[in-house]
């Protein structure tokens, strides 16, 4: 442990050292001067939770106008695309539409309205060939009551 100055002269002159107070008045004035900085860490902390926080949701708003500008921008380059897209498909698409016919290749359109059209007449026919059954049988049953009454 380090000798005070004050120490050294007590030895050297005979006289006893009133370090001991001294040295517990200076640890007092340390956990004092501790307790003062734990209070004002409180008391700052506090102040400085609350302007983080503003500070925070000033930089949220600036952000998040950032990002609905970006949005903005991104469904603009979006249209642009499609745009661009219609303007690029749409040719090649006649063109290859056309190419097709010319070979005798139906577009798919077409093979699905006639896929629609095949499946009406499947169901005409059949509804055609159940009312059929139903007329044939009928003259039977009538033939069969008239020679049981005849009889």
């Amino acid at each position: 442990m380090p000798e005070f100055k004050e120490d050294i002269m007590a030895k050297k002159n005979g006289k006893k050292a009133h370090a001991v107070p001294k040295m517990k008045e200076s640890a007092h004035d340390i956990w004092l001067a501790g307790l003062g900085a734990f209070a004002l860490a409180g008391e700052e902390g506090g102040k400085l939770f609350r302007e983080l926080v503003k500070k925070g949701e000033g930089l949220e708003k600036i952000n998040k106008a950032r990002i609905g500008k970006i949005v903005d921008r991104a469904e603009s380059l979006r249209g642009d695309a499609r745009q661009a897209i219609a303007k690029v498909g749409n040719p090649l698409e006649a063109g290859m539409t056309g190419a097709m016919h010319r070979i005798g290749m139906p577009t798919r359109k077409e093979i699905a309205d006639l896929s629609r059209r095949v499946e009406e007449l499947t169901r005409v026919v059949a509804k055609s060939k159940a009312a059929g059954r139903t007329r044939a049988r009928q003259p039977r049953r009538a033939a069969k009551l008239q020679s049981v009454g005849a009889a």
